[in-house]
């Protein structure tokens, strides 16, 4: 089994951009005179950023398990994925501008679902090409079509979705795993 968990370099913008948002929002309907308008812009910009922190505090204690039968999430909320039941993966690339996909400015961003699951996982994950490769396998495994978007974005991360490829050279996610026969 291997464990895997986001970094905390990699969380630290995310915890910054909560907290600055709860602060503004609070301060303006502190600081101002009640009215309803003030209310429903800043009292939902406040939510929305309260929720957006509570989403990075689930990530930053998330573990992710990968198993040769499975791959679960546990943190605040706990989901269980067996790979024979995924059967859509979704791989996108998000950038600020049209650059390639090796670029630091974006992220790619993986979604599986299958049994009434969905796990979502973003690049900064220490082993996010590990679950992607893995995730691929358990596609082709179960006999599932890739859309060609993210059959090209696998592709941009060294992984071959048709092929038998071993999982991506320098892994993080590579030191634990024993694929069995």
């Amino acid at each position: 089994m291997t464990v895997l968990r986001y970094p905390v370099r990699s969380l630290v913008g995310d915890y910054l951009r909560a907290t600055v948002g709860i602060a503004l929002g609070l301060g303006m309907l502190m600081g101002v005179s009640a009215s309803p308008t003030i209310l429903l812009i800043f009292g939902g910009l406040t939510l929305l950023f309260l929720v957006f922190g509570l989403w990075t505090v689930n990530r930053h204690m998330a573990a992710i398990d990968v198993t040769d039968e499975h791959i679960a999430c546990r943190g605040l909320v706990s989901k269980y994925l067996p790979w024979s039941a995924l059967d859509r993966l979704k791989l996108r690339y998000f950038g600020v501008r049209r650059q390639s996909k090796s670029s630091a400015s974006g992220f790619m961003q993986l979604t599986l679902r299958g049994g009434g699951i969905r796990l979502t996982f973003e690049s900064s994950l220490e082993g996010f090409e590990f679950i992607a490769w893995r995730a691929a396998r358990a596609m082709r495994d179960n006999a599932a079509a890739l859309d060609p978007t993210s059959a090209g974005n696998l592709l941009a991360l060294g992984i071959d979705a048709d092929g038998e490829g071993p999982p991506p050279a320098g892994s993080p996610a590579l030191a634990g795993y024993e694929e069995r026969p």
